[in-house]
C-alpha cells in the first residue's frame, strides 16, 4: 500500500492533464481528418482532404507570411529594445535604476487582452494619443486610421507585441550582463579598446546564448499569439493582419468548418513542436557549455 500511495496521489493530476491536454489534442486530430461542420455536424472520414484545402488556400500562405513577420521581426525588435534598457540598468545608477526597472516591467505584467485594448485606444483615429502627437508635430493628418489601414495594421499590432515582450528580454539580458567578468572589460580598456569595440567584442559574444534562447522563445510565443491580434484588429482590415491563430478561429467559428480549423491547428501545433525542440536543444547546449 505504501508503494502504491504516491501513484494514487498522482491520479487526480494525471486525469486533469488528460482531460485538459490529451483529449482535446486527440479530438482535434480526429476532426482534422473528418468533414465536421458546426451546422451540419460530422459527415465522415475525408483523410487528408482538409490539409490539402489548407495548403491550397492563398489565405493560409498570406497568414503564414504575416505570422512569420509578426513573430520574427517583432521578436528581433523587442530583443533590441530589451538589450538597450538592460544596458542602461546595468550602469547601476542607484535609486534611479530601481525605479526605472519597476516602470520598465509594467508591460510584462499586464494581460495581453488589456494591453491590446489599451493600444487600440492609443492608436484610435479620433482620440488616440499617437495621432494627437504626430498631428501636433505636423507629421500626419488628424484622424489617421492606423488600425484601419491595410498598410499599417500589422505593424501597429507588432508594436504592441514589442512593447509587451521587451521587459522579459530586458531581465534576461540584464542577468547575462551581470555574469560577464569585469576583468575582460578592464583588460580591453588597458589595451585601448573604445566603448563600441568593447560592446561588439565582449558584451555581444557573452550574450550569444541568451540571445539565441530569447529569440526562439519569443518566436514561439509570438507565433502562437491570438489575443493581441484579435483584440486590436481581428485580422483585418482586408486580412492584412491575419495570423494563423486568428485564422483558426475564423475557419472554425465564423465559417463553421471545424474540419479545416482543426487541420490548421494541427499544422500550427507541428510548427510549434519543431520550434520547441529547437529551444530545448539550445537550452541543453547552454547547460553543457
Amino acid at each position: 500500500m505504501k508503494k502504491s500511495l504516491p501513484y494514487l496521489l498522482l491520479v487526480p493530476a494525471l486525469l486533469f492533464t488528460v482531460f485538459v491536454l490529451v483529449y482535446p489534442l486527440v479530438q482535434n486530430l480526429i476532426n482534422s481528418v473528418c468533414d465536421v461542420s458546426m451546422i451540419k455536424g460530422a459527415n465522415g472520414w475525408v483523410g487528408l482532404h482538409n490539409y490539402e484545402r489548407i495548403f491550397n488556400d492563398t489565405l493560409f500562405w498570406h497568414s503564414f507570411r504575416n505570422t512569420a513577420i509578426y513573430a520574427l521581426v517583432g521578436t528581433l525588435l523587442a530583443l533590441l529594445v530589451g538589450l538597450g534598457f538592460a544596458l542602461l540598468l546595468n550602469m547601476k545608477l542607484g535609486r534611479i535604476s530601481s525605479i526605472a526597472s519597476f516602470l520598465y516591467m509594467i508591460p510584462w505584467v499586464i494581460s495581453p487582452v488589456v494591453a491590446g485594448f489599451a493600444w487600440k485606444w492609443i492608436l484610435n483615429d479620433r482620440f488616440g494619443i499617437i495621432n494627437y502627437w504626430l498631428a501636433s508635430a505636423g507629421i500626419v493628418k488628424l484622424g489617421t486610421s492606423w488600425l484601419g489601414d491595410p498598410g499599417t495594421a500589422l505593424f501597429c499590432v507588432m508594436l504592441a507585441r514589442i512593447w509587451q515582450f521587451y521587459p522579459f528580454a530586458m531581465v534576461m539580458f540584464l542577468a547575462g550582463l551581470q555574469t560577464i567578468p569585469q576583468e575582460q572589460y578592464e583588460a580591453a580598456a588597458v589595451d585601448g579598446a573604445t566603448m563600441v569595440r568593447r560592446f561588439f567584442y565582449i558584451t555581444l559574444p557573452n550574450l550569444k546564448s541568451v540571445s539565441s534562447v530569447l529569440l526562439v522563445l519569443g518566436v514561439i510565443w509570438s507565433f502562437n499569439d491570438f489575443n493581441m491580434v484579435f483584440v486590436m484588429t481581428r485580422g483585418g482590415p482586408m486580412n492584412s493582419s491575419m495570423v494563423l491563430p486568428v485564422l483558426v478561429r475564423e475557419l472554425s467559428f465564423v465559417h463553421f468548418d471545424l474540419g479545416r480549423g482543426s487541420a490548421l491547428s494541427i499544422v500550427i501545433f507541428a510548427l510549434l513542436v519543431s520550434l520547441s525542440y529547437l529551444y530545448l536543444k539550445l537550452i541543453a547546449g547552454k547547460e553543457s557549455a
